[in-house]
């Protein structure tokens, strides 16, 4: 058994399909121009392990996906996070495994049905964790199934999931966890920094006022990150600025500072083709540096790192989809996600452990937001208390109306829906609805919600063509990445 790579030159950076047929010694691997390649290994993505042995596939401190042969086995492999997936199918005697949902209905020829409204709750049931989400949707011609955080195994016939290794220790203290941390930050540096590579990754860091990517920012450094971003305003008008900019400055670390009311996004189909919801949106305005960027992030520091219990306690189960709708833009980007979070989160019980611990009341603020294991890493790399985390603040772009933003974005999906006989509404409603439901949001998250009513009138303020983003939005990369096909000579 072989790996097969073939470049595709117009393909987004770090996109990738495998395409075989059951008993086939090749493997065939259609790839973007910034994704690593070799004999025995196809990969984009850092992980905490020397980067010329590429034992991705024996870690689960990996982010990013790539394809690993051993022997008669081929190992297809996912992030370590909940925010990175693959898509894999067998249509018409032909096996497709690929990071991309787009990705793979063009290698596929595929279509996404435009009579199913579920999609977008299909793949919000990740929340539910590994046991629980929605393991397949429909095409017009076959299911199309997905895998998060687990790794897929090809022996020559079907495809089996396989767990992921744990090689997290165990914690007691806030010591072997903070020292975890730094060594695994340290060594995704020296994996990102390797000669091996034939294309550099540069490291990026999201930082706030609050504390999940602000601690995280701290651990970036460990890795050589020197750079960050951060968004200025708080969807709440009365929380404040929510930058982290004073916080980067400290710690001797850059910072460029972006709007929250952007109105145009680069790319923004891709954040819709992820999920439908635009939360992330704003991430899209970022310069990233390249040619490949490794970006700290601090999802998932709610789950971990919270001393109020919020949620269940599976590890993988969340409250929301976090920056899902970042999984199809980053390929185009040329971005790779590293949720310090993720780090050893299978042992998240014995970190609730340490959190509650006598050794963490100097770090504990005894209030609903209160995250001790974070505000111990900031505090002793130097960061004042009061500088950070003294209210919980949002940034996200999440709206009750769901509608592309971009003038172009917004154009394109005007077309999809009178291709396809949908009622488009004129601009002058879509405005008014949008800003009808976003009042209607705020009065009752705001007031309402103190004394158990709610409006709801954002629930009822629908067009049918609000099913429809996802379908748009990845008819829309399809094509970028059908004409990438035929320029090498494949595809439809």
């Amino acid at each position: 058994m072989r790996l097969s790579p073939r470049l595709v030159p117009g393909w987004p950076k770090l996109a990738w399909v495998a395409t075989f047929t059951s008993g086939d010694e090749a493997i065939e691997v259609l790839h973007g121009p910034m994704v690593e390649t070799a004999e025995d290994w196809c990969v984009e993505a850092v992980w905490a392990g020397d980067f010329a042995d590429a034992d991705f596939d024996r870690t689960d401190l990996v982010f990013g996906t790539g394809i690993r042969r051993r022997g008669d086995r081929v190992i297809f492999v996912t992030s370590g996070t909940l925010f990175d997936r693959l898509w894999y199918c067998c249509h018409s005697g032909h096996w497709y495994v690929s990071n991309s949902l787009p990705a793979l209905l063009a290698a596929a020829n595929l279509d996404l049905r435009l009579d199913y409204p579920g999609y977008t709750a299909d793949i919000q049931t990740v929340t539910r964790g590994l046991g629980g989400y929605a393991r397949s949707i429909p095409t017009q011609s076959t299911d199309v199934s997905v895998l998060y955080f687990n790794n897929l195994e090809y022996s020559g016939q079907g495809l089996n999931e396989v767990d992921k290794a744990d090689v997290a220790p165990h914690f007691t203290t806030f010591e072997q966890y903070r020292d975890f941390l730094i060594d695994t930050a340290e060594r995704l540096g020296a994996n990102l920094r390797s000669p091996a590579r034939a294309h550099g990754v540069v490291p990026l860091a999201s930082i706030s006022s609050g504390y999940d990517s602000t601690a995280s920012s701290v651990i970036a450094r460990f890795a050589g990150c020197n750079q960050t971003v951060t968004i200025t305003q708080a969807t709440s008008l009365w929380r404040g600025s929510d930058s982290g900019e004073p916080i980067a400055r400290h710690l001797r670390m850059g910072c460029k500072s972006y709007p929250r009311t952007a109105e145009a996004f680069p790319d923004e189909a891709a954040v819709w083709a992820a999920e439908s919801r635009p939360g992330i949106l704003n991430w899209a305005q970022y310069e990233y540096p390249g040619p490949v960027c490794l970006f700290f992030t601090g999802w998932h520091g709610e789950k971990v790192w919270d001393r109020v219990d919020h949620d269940h306690p599976d590890p993988f189960v969340r409250r929301d989809t976090g920056s899902l709708g970042f999984c199809e833009f980053r390929l185009i980007r040329g971005v790779i996600q590293c949720a310090v979070p993720f780090w050893g989160f299978r042992r998240a019980g014995e970190l609730k452990a340490v959190t509650l611990s006598k050794e963490m009341d100097p770090w504990k603020t005894f209030k609903d937001y209160d995250k001790p294991i974070a505000r111990r890493i900031l505090e002793e790399a130097g960061v004042h208390r009061e500088a950070f985390g003294a209210r919980k603040k949002n940034t996200s772009h999440e709206a009750p109306f769901l509608w592309p933003y971009s003038r172009d974005a917004q154009e394109s999906f005007a077309r999809y829906l009178r291709q396809h006989g949908v009622y488009v509404p004129p601009a002058a409603m879509i405005g008014l609805v949008r800003r009808a439901t976003h009042l209607d949001l705020l009065i009752s998250e705001n007031l309402l919600a103190k004394v158990h009513l709610d409006f709801g009138l954002r629930h009822k303020m629908k067009f049918k063509a609000n099913s429809l983003l996802v379908q748009w939005a990845n008819a829309e990369l399809k094509t970028r990445y059908q004409e990438g096909l035929r320029s090498v000579g494949g595809g439809t």
